[in-house]
Formats: C-alpha cells, sequence, structure tokens
C-alpha cells in the first residue's frame, strides 16, 4: 500500500492510500480535479494525511 502523496497531481484515481494517522483513503476522479482545482497549496490534502477531514459530510 502506498503512502497518501503530498499533492493532487500525484493522486490515481480508486487507489487506496496510506496516511500518516493510519487511515486508508481513496479519490474518484472527480475529487481530484476539485482538489487540483481548488486546493492548489495542498491544505485540505494535507488535513486528510493528518486525520482531521471525517470521511463523509461535517464533523457536526
Amino acid at each position: 500500500m502506498e503512502a497518501l502523496p503530498d499533492n493532487w497531481a500525484d493522486i490515481q484515481p480508486d487507489t487506496v492510500y496510506l496516511s500518516i494517522s493510519g487511515l486508508l483513503v481513496s479519490f474518484a476522479s472527480e475529487q481530484i480535479k476539485l482538489g487540483l482545482k481548488y486546493d492548489q497549496k495542498g491544505k485540505h490534502l494535507k488535513a486528510i494525511e493528518k486525520g482531521l477531514v471525517p470521511p463523509r459530510g461535517n464533523a457536526i
């Protein structure tokens, strides 16, 4: 299993990655496109890496 890349351009659709927090994450091609468009600095990707983003919806 691969480690989660630190930028959206290196992420492949439907590939399962392992985050440093131990979570398994996968992205669809549409999610990757949105990440490339709206998260150029990779802040959301870093939050996913740390386990700060809930798997579905809001944390509240």
